[in-house]
């Protein structure tokens, strides 16, 4: 039983489940081809506020460099 299995029925199977997918993958395909628009731009209105930075927000920070003790006494790491 197990040899007419692997001979007759499991190829006739796969062959059916790998043409399954291809069908399913170009199906798949053909509705991103469709609804895909190529040329679609993209429009950007240079008077529109939304996204732009205030530059009244927020506040300046003034940073120090700090040196490490081992730096000062000579010391490498």
């Amino acid at each position: 039983m197990g040899k007419l299995f692997f001979r007759y029925f499991l190829p006739r199977w796969l062959n059916r489940f790998v043409q399954r997918q291809q069908k399913n993958y170009n199906q798949h395909q053909q509705y991103r081809e469709k609804n895909v628009d190529k040329d679609e731009k993209v429009k950007f209105d240079k008077n529109s506020t939304e996204g732009s930075i205030n530059p009244d927000v927020g506040e300046y920070v003034d940073f120090e460099e700090v040196d490490d003790k081992d730096n000062e006494t000579g010391q490498s790491t």
